[in-house]
């Protein structure tokens, strides 16, 4: 399944708007309380989604000025060190850098023009620039529900459980072909694939990305 880069756009700008609407409501406590994501405050995976967009928009504009840029200056030790040195904000604050962040991501992906969209970027792997979009739309996605507030993955847009079941259920199946894949709803078939089942009972996935 292939979705437009200018509807992909349109889908995150939702996306955003929801996650930012999330964070708006935040309050200092809750943002100090622990996330779904283990040893990761509320404060911890918001910090995270604002520095992923700085990184994701880095690499973006190297795209557009023709050179390489690195996602995370300093490797995963500096990435680590920036999440972990801004998880314990105040909630304004958390949200007004989202806020910034993502916007200005979003911004700069719109610039990218038609003909450097098949440009090569590295990130874990080597990847086509046309994808930023996508990893930011999986991120803001999926760490929305990890925030554990009331958006969940039943809440997960229909486009988006689409098009993240079509690239990364075959991923599975090829990567580890022995692993029974349950038969769920898509949405909970995919939080079960990406390590966040909605019940029990189901078999182990491996972890992901594959």
């Amino acid at each position: 399944m292939t979705v437009d880069h200018g509807e992909l756009l349109d889908q995150l700008d939702r996306s955003h708007a929801r996650l930012e609407a999330s964070l708006a409501g935040l309050t200092d406590e809750q943002a100090r309380q622990p996330s779904l994501l283990p040893g990761w405050s509320r404060g911890h995976v918001a910090t995270h989604l604002s520095r992923n967009a700085d990184a994701l928009r880095r690499l973006l504009l190297g795209v557009l000025g023709g050179e390489q840029a690195e996602m995370y200056p300093g490797g995963q030790d500096a990435r680590n060190a920036a999440i972990s040195e801004g998880a314990d904000r105040p909630a304004a604050l958390l949200a007004a850098d989202h806020d910034f962040a993502g916007s200005r991501l979003l911004s700069t992906l719109r610039l990218l023009p038609a003909e450097l969209l098949d440009t090569a970027v590295r990130w874990r792997r080597p990847i086509a620039a046309r994808e930023l979009a996508t990893l930011r739309w999986r991120e803001v996605e999926i760490h929305h529900v990890d925030l554990g507030l009331e958006y969940a993955a039943a809440d997960w847009p229909s486009g988006f459980v689409a098009a993240t079941l079509a690239t990364e259920l075959p991923a599975l199946r090829a990567a580890h072909p022995e692993v029974e894949v349950p038969e769920l709803p898509d949405h909970e078939l995919l939080a079960w694939l990406l390590g966040r089942p909605t019940r029990a009972g189901l078999p182990v996935a491996p972890t992901w990305p594959f």
